[in-house]
């Protein structure tokens, strides 16, 4: 397990990665996880198919589902101090984040992406309540406190879970919530996938997805509020759907699927899906 001195050595990699795919976005407009140059072809191939089982998944409402949670989520703490780890250019509850908070804190690894999103900022007329900073997470003074804290896609960039959610709780005012869109590797086939594939990722160094002990750390310093997730019974097709034409056969199936692990709510086996979004409170 890292130290929080490795862990930050490692950031520094990341911020380098980040800064590449953004350069990637900017020169293609589009897509630019499987357009980055400092990936290998496998890790961007994987990309492709993660961008296109994406776009099956649009179809099942889902992140009309997640918007929808994170929007009465945030409500709930409206006015407050904000803080989105891993903000890069903007994620899907940035400007959800931004409008609703008293101020707004984005921290990302990349200088590039936080220049693009203080420029939305500005156009936006909000950069007098938000801001975005190229800093690393792990090395902020844990005197300023939040309200709310938002990660999308980002604590599983955190090997070790107890350094990552030891100082969010210390950053979390009591009765402040954490929101988190994350993957998880707990279901058995879904981590076998991931096992196959990491020999080959070109950010496995920062790439883990939540375990057993990671939610075990989690729930050391904040208690459930509400969640739900999917991918469990429609694992099997989420890597299918992402091919060309065998995919589009398996869609309407896929969304069915999606739709039906949406609707369950938050249950003792929500960890069992490949991914979960999460109101957590802190203890």
């Amino acid at each position: 397990m890292k130290t929080k001195e490795e862990m930050l050595e490692i950031n520094q990699a990341q911020a380098k990665f980040y800064d590449a795919i953004q350069t990637a976005e900017a020169d293609k407009g589009r897509g630019g996880y499987a357009e980055n140059k400092s990936a290998n072809f496998l890790t961007r191939a994987w990309a492709g198919l993660r961008y296109r089982q994406q776009a099956a998944l649009a179809q099942s409402g889902v992140e009309e589902k997640i918007r929808s949670a994170h929007e009465r989520w945030i409500a709930g703490k409206r006015g407050g101090d904000f803080m989105e780890l891993g903000c890069y250019s903007g994620s899907p509850s940035t400007f959800l984040l931004a409008d609703a908070a008293g101020s707004y804190l984005g921290v990302e690894l990349s200088p590039l992406a936080v220049n693009l999103l203080n420029e939305r900022f500005a156009a936006r007329g909000i950069a007098h309540k938000a801001a975005a900073r190229s800093m690393d997470f792990l090395a902020m003074d844990e005197q300023r406190k939040f309200d709310l804290i938002y990660a999308h896609g980002v604590l599983h960039h955190f090997e070790n879970a107890g350094v990552l959610f030891d100082k969010l709780a210390a950053m979390v005012r009591p009765g402040g919530v954490l929101l988190f869109v994350e993957p998880l590797a707990i279901n058995p086939l879904y981590r076998a996938i991931r096992t196959l594939y990491r020999p080959f990722q070109s950010d496995a160094a920062w790439e883990w997805p939540f375990q057993r002990s990671t939610v075990t750390a989690l729930e050391k310093n904040f208690e459930i509020v509400e969640g739900f997730g999917w991918g469990c019974w429609s694992l099997p097709l989420s890597v299918l759907v992402g091919l060309p034409w065998v995919g589009r056969a398996l869609t309407r199936l896929y969304v069915r699927l999606v739709a039906r692990e949406t609707g369950q709510g938050w249950h003792p086996q929500v960890w069992h899906n490949s991914m979960v979004t999460a109101c957590y409170r802190r203890r």
